[in-house]
C-alpha cells in the first residue's frame, strides 16, 4: 500500500494562541492544540475523526495517509482584540465545481448530525467561564455563515429573519442564504480575493474551507459538551482480557490515523501474539481505547499504542487504560514513547523523562 503523506498547514496564533492545524488537502479536517508538536502529531487524529465521520454519512475518503509533515506556515495576526486568520498559498488556487458541491454535502452532513443532537441538548450547561450556552453556540453558529458569506461580498445582505429565540427558522434560513450565496459567488469568479476591512485576506477556497470547518467545529463542541451531560463515558465496558482479533484494533487505527500501522492485519495479528497484557475499552463491540504492555513484566516492561478513538477523546479513557497496565507494581520499571507534546500528559501519570534512554529508530 502507498501512503500519501499527511500534509499540514500550521497557523500559530490561531484562537489566541494555539497552533492550528489546517489539512487543506481533505477540506473540513482540522485540529488545533497549544504546541507546534502538539498540533502536527495530533494532525493524524483529526483525520481520522474526519474520515471516520465522512464513513457514517456513507462518503469513503480514498487513500490512505502517512506521517504528517509542515508544507506551510502562515501565523494568525491579532491588533486590537482582533484576530485576523492565516490565508496560505493553496487558497489561491481557483475552487472547482465539483469542490464546491462536495463541501456543500459535508455542510450537509453536518447539519443532520445537529438536528439530530439538538432535542438533547436540554442537558448541556455552560459550565466553564466565558462558555456560551447551546443557544449561544447556535446563534453563532447562523450568524456565522452570515458573516462569512460577506466576506468577498460586502454588500451581500441576509434579508431573512434576525435571531428571536427560533432556532430552527434561524438556522435553516441562514444556511439556505449562505448556499446560495456560495453558489452565485462560485458563478461569477470561482478565484475571488478580497481584502476586507480588518485587512485579512479571503479567497473563495478559504471561505469554503472555514464554512466547513466551522459546521463540524461547533457539532463536535456540543457532542462533547453532551457526552459530558450525559455521563456517556460510563457505558464503556474496559476489559483486561487478551486482545487477539486484529480487526477491532485496525478499525481504531484507522480512526486516530495509524494508516501506517494498519495497513499489514498480519503484522497486527503478530504484534497481539508478542502482547502481554492489553488493556480496552469498548463502546458494544466497538473497540473505542487501547493500550498494551510487552516486556518481562517483572523487571521491565513497556507500555505502547496507546489510542483512543477521537470521538471518545478528552474523557479519561487513555489515563484508564495506562493506570489499569502499571498500577500495583511497583517493582516493575515501565517504559515508553512519548508522542511530540505528549510528555506532559505522561508525566501526570507517573511517568518522567529518563535521559539515559536511548532508541534504535525503525529503517525503512
Amino acid at each position: 500500500m502507498t501512503l500519501t503523506p499527511l500534509r499540514v498547514w500550521l497557523e500559530p496564533g490561531y484562537d489566541g494562541g494555539r497552533f492550528g492545524a489546517w489539512l487543506l488537502d481533505v477540506p473540513g479536517a482540522f485540529g488545533s492544540a497549544a504546541s507546534r508538536d502538539l498540533a502536527i502529531s495530533q494532525a493524524g487524529s483529526a483525520l481520522g475523526w474526519f474520515r471516520d465521520w465522512l464513513g457514517r454519512h456513507g462518503q469513503h475518503l480514498a487513500g490512505s495517509f502517512g506521517f504528517p509533515e509542515a508544507v506551510e506556515e502562515v501565523a494568525a495576526v491579532t491588533t486590537d482584540g482582533y484576530e485576523r486568520n492565516a490565508t496560505f498559498a493553496e487558497d489561491a488556487r481557483p475552487l472547482g465545481r465539483d469542490e464546491l458541491d462536495v463541501a456543500i454535502g459535508r455542510l450537509g452532513f453536518a447539519r443532520s448530525d445537529l438536528d439530530a443532537l439538538r432535542p438533547r441538548l436540554d442537558e448541556v450547561k455552560a459550565t466553564a467561564a466565558g462558555e456560551r450556552t447551546v443557544e449561544g453556540v447556535l446563534e453563532h453558529l447562523a450568524t456565522a455563515e452570515i458573516w462569512l458569506g460577506s466576506r468577498l461580498d460586502p454588500g451581500a445582505r441576509f434579508d431573512g429573519p434576525g435571531w428571536a429565540g427560533d432556532v430552527a427558522t434561524y438556522l435553516e434560513t441562514t444556511r439556505a442564504w449562505a448556499l446560495d450565496n456560495l453558489r452565485r459567488l462560485h458563478a461569477v469568479d470561482p478565484a475571488r480575493s478580497r481584502t476586507d476591512g480588518q485587512g485579512e485576506t479571503w479567497t473563495l477556497r478559504k471561505v469554503v474551507r472555514r464554512y466547513v470547518y466551522h459546521s463540524v467545529d461547533h457539532l463536535r463542541e456540543l457532542d462533547r459538551r453532551l457526552a459530558g451531560a450525559e455521563h456517556r463515558v460510563d457505558r464503556l465496558v474496559f476489559r483486561s482480557d487478551h486482545l487477539d482479533d486484529p480487526a477491532p484494533l485496525i478499525r481504531l487505527f484507522l480512526s486516530i490515523g495509524w494508516d501506517r500501522r494498519a495497513e499489514d492485519p498480519e503484522r497486527v495479528r503478530a504484534m497481539l501474539a508478542g502482547t502481554r497484557r492489553t488493556a480496552s475499552a469498548w463502546d458494544r463491540d466497538e473497540l473505542v481505547g487501547f493500550a498494551r504492555e510487552h516486556g518481562d513484566g517483572v523487571f521491565s516492561s513497556l507500555i505502547s499504542s496507546v489510542c483512543v478513538d477521537p470521538r471518545w477523546q478528552s474523557m479519561g479513557v487513555a489515563s484508564r487504560l495506562v493506570t489499569s497496565l502499571v498500577e500495583g507494581r511497583p517493582d516493575v520499571r515501565f517504559a515508553l514513547h512519548a508522542a511530540p507534546g505528549m510528555s506532559a500528559w505522561y508525566e501526570r501519570l507517573g511517568f518522567e523523562p529518563d535521559p539515559t534512554a536511548m532508541f534504535r529508530r525503525r529503517r525503512g
